[in-house]
């Protein structure tokens, strides 16, 4: 990338030269204009951009009848981009060639156009104008300077997809100029079907020591992973235990498979900004095939939106917001979402308990707002009914007030002190009438569950207890059966069966590090191991992204890794509370068949 950009101030310099030879040019128009337009050129030529730009925008705004209102908007944004204000400078070029079609200053407005646009990081936009440039450029010396800027640019394209296409406007004798040049960029890359399909434009082939000197790269070819990672500030430790995992796999790869693999450290410091920044760099680099991180769902979805017009696959480890894979086609999301957990929640009740009815009494933490409304959604399309809904607050201990709102639906009755009679002839206050309903499904933390789930058995309030994560808690499992009643939660975090590799990765982890792999490690070491899988059939971003899309029962160290529609992980583990601890429910139905 440092090439690249300086190679790109060489070309900038040389493009300073063109415009000092346009400086020397003069406009007949009134005597005003005349003189504010020469001002602005004088200080577009000193270096006084900001100034120079306020000139021709008042020029632009006064006088838009003139007859020289295209050098106006030109010089305006051509002072933008002098400014570096990259994103007035695209939007002032694209309103000029829209503008003005048959200037002459059209070739010089797409060159400035596709500077703007690289220097945004929008390179492969900047590639297909950069060809806009080299259509309507009349001058062999402004051409070489286009091709120059052209490759470059294509160089570090982060996902080459130029085709015959986009190159039919160009006259026969421009195309193939221009194709030989752009063809060994493909080369260089080892995409020799790509090469030959625009070759093929100018009746050409890859040769056969071209094609040789490709198959031998990419036998020796390193796989470079980058780690993209909090590795300093509050949130350092989680991101060393991901990148730790990540050695673990990569040693192994390494020694079982005799090939090069590079992981390379990024520190986000936690910071969504400073990962998106990192990001962009890495997704016009020519040598990173893939992303590993970031950790939080913040930087995650910063990252994906970022990755959204590239290539450039990621696989977020640790993240659990939902939709974040579908701000970009090539993010991988390996812990699954929170949404899943209600979801697979909301089919356990209706096909495997038969349940039709479901209250939910949920937390007022953003999380557990959207869990529940995707369990009150997936519960309502498989066709049950959601009997009522209430919010509790993080502060609340007292939850009687919701118990009762919820009773008094159920049952159809007044929430006041009226006593009824039972049938063995005893009073009974209405707040210990029995209700019933098929399930109750319970988002919330620890520390208030084990506060509301006893006053619930208190109020005599009955049903199917269903819980998210929160569940997965000692505090929750020592309440005891008789007020737990065998519920069964969703959690991704929890520690299932032993598969081999995390018996692998645990051996070799206490061997480097001296101590057991937490959840974290397991993560980073799946990504890696997924990773080396995806790139049997070849190391190009494109190739790795194919084959991870695949990746279907998986049994990593961190648990079961399937992707969805979407690249997440749709695997959510089931849990019994039973002799005071949670039980997988797919080891208990495995014990049970046997």
């Amino acid at each position: 990338m440092i090439q690249s950009k300086i190679k790109f101030i060489i070309i900038f310099s040389l493009l300073l030269l063109i415009a000092v030879s346009l400086s020397a040019e003069t406009i007949n128009d009134t005597p005003e204009i005349v003189s504010l337009y020469t001002k602005g050129k004088r200080l577009l030529r000193q270096g006084d951009y900001f100034q120079a730009g306020r000139i021709f925008s008042e020029l632009e705004g006064r006088f838009p009848e003139s007859k020289n209102l295209e050098l106006f908007v030109f010089h305006r944004a051509k002072s933008k981009y002098y400014f570096a204000e990259y994103n007035e400078a695209v939007a002032g070029f694209s309103y000029f060639v829209s503008r003005f079609k048959n200037s002459a200053y059209k070739a010089e407005a797409y060159f400035f156009l596709a500077n703007s646009l690289y220097l945004k990081s929008d390179v492969d936009k900047a590639v297909k104008t950069y060809i806009n440039a080299y259509r309507f450029s009349t001058s062999d010396s402004f051409d070489k300077l286009i091709v120059a800027s052209l490759q470059a640019a294509f160089q570090n394209a982060s996902s080459l997809s130029l085709t015959e296409v986009d190159l039919e406007k160009l006259s026969q004798e421009k195309k193939c100029t221009l194709i030989k040049p752009l063809a060994d960029i493909y080369i260089d890359r080892g995409d020799v079907e790509k090469a030959e399909r625009i070759l093929a434009v100018c009746v050409q082939n890859v040769s056969t020591s071209d094609r040789r000197v490709i198959a031998d790269r990419l036998e020796n070819k390193p796989l470079e992973i980058a780690m993209v990672l909090p590795l300093s500030g509050e949130l350092e430790s989680y991101g060393e235990e991901i990148y730790n995992g990540a050695v673990i796999a990569a040693d192994i790869y390494r020694q079982s498979n005799n090939k090069l693999l590079k992981i390379v450290p990024y520190d986000t410091k936690g910071d969504p900004i400073e990962a998106a920044q990192i990001i962009s760099q890495l997704s016009i680099s020519q040598t990173t095939d893939i992303i590993v991180g970031p950790l939080t769902s913040e930087e995650a979805s910063v990252a994906s939106a970022v990755l959204n017009c590239g290539s450039l696959p990621m696989i977020v480890p640790a993240a659990t917001e939902a939709g974040l894979t579908r701000l970009s086609a090539n993010s991988f999301q390996l812990s699954p979402n929170i949404e899943l957990e209600s979801i697979s929640l909301a089919d356990y009740a209706y096909n495997q308990l038969n349940a039709d009815s479901v209250v939910i009494i949920s937390s007022s933490i953003t999380d557990h707002i959207r869990m529940t409304r995707a369990f009150e959604t997936h519960f309502k399309k498989l066709g049950g009914t959601v009997v009522a809904v209430e919010y509790y607050r993080s502060r609340d201990k007292d939850f009687g007030k919701y118990i009762r709102d919820i009773k008094s639906i159920l049952l159809g009755h007044p929430t006041d002190s009226t006593f009824y009679i039972t049938e063995d002839g005893d009073t009974l206050d209405f707040e210990l009438l029995p209700a019933y309903v098929d399930c109750i499904f319970m988002p919330g933390i620890p520390k208030q569950l084990k506060q509301l789930i006893p006053q619930i058995h208190f109020y005599n309030l009955n049903g199917f207890y269903l819980g998210t994560d929160g569940w997965g808690d000692r505090t929750v499992y020592r309440l005891g059966e008789n007020v737990t009643k065998g519920a069964v939660f969703a959690s991704p975090f929890l520690e299932g069966k032993l598969s081999d590799e995390f018996m692998t990765l645990a051996a070799a982890y206490d061997s480097r590090y001296g101590k057991r792999p937490q959840r974290l490690a397991s993560l980073g070491y799946d990504a890696i191991r997924l990773i080396t899988q995806a790139i049997k059939e070849g190391i190009s971003r494109e190739s790795i992204a194919e084959q991870l899309q695949l990746i279907q029962n998986y049994s990593g160290a961190s648990g079961q890794i399937s992707f969805g529609e979407y690249r997440e992980n749709i695997e959510m583990p089931l849990y019994l509370i039973q002799n005071k601890k949670a039980n997988s429910l797919e080891s208990l139905e495995t014990e049970i068949i046997e």
